[in-house]
């Protein structure tokens, strides 16, 4: 695929994949990290959670989940199946979406 070919949409769409792929990869190298940091201070007999003082990483901020479903016209709106639905997912079920079709 030559992206001087592309047109602007198939240039968005393409785009939009390559984001949730990056999302998904980061996601994926975080959970390696901390799994590699568990067994570690397993390895001392404490868990990391003793050492961290909780589940949060870095400043502060939350461990995201990998992306699981993905909005079906704007693939840059994803959501790990965790917690509240998103407005778009409900939307695209009540127009007969199936969650598999959305799914990444």
């Amino acid at each position: 695929m030559i992206l001087d070919d592309m047109t602007r949409d198939e240039l968005i769409d393409l785009k939009a994949r390559i984001d949730i792929q990056l999302e998904k990869l980061e996601a994926q190298r975080k959970a390696d990290a901390l799994d590699a940091a568990r067994k570690a201070a397993e390895e001392y007999g404490f868990s990391l959670e003793e050492l961290s003082g909780g589940k949060k990483t870095g400043k502060g901020k939350l461990v995201k989940g990998i992306p699981k479903y993905a909005h079906p016209d704007d693939p840059s709106k994803t959501w790990t199946g965790k917690g509240r639905k998103p407005k778009w997912f409900d939307d695209a079920l009540a127009a007969g979406i199936t969650p598999a079709q959305m799914e990444i």
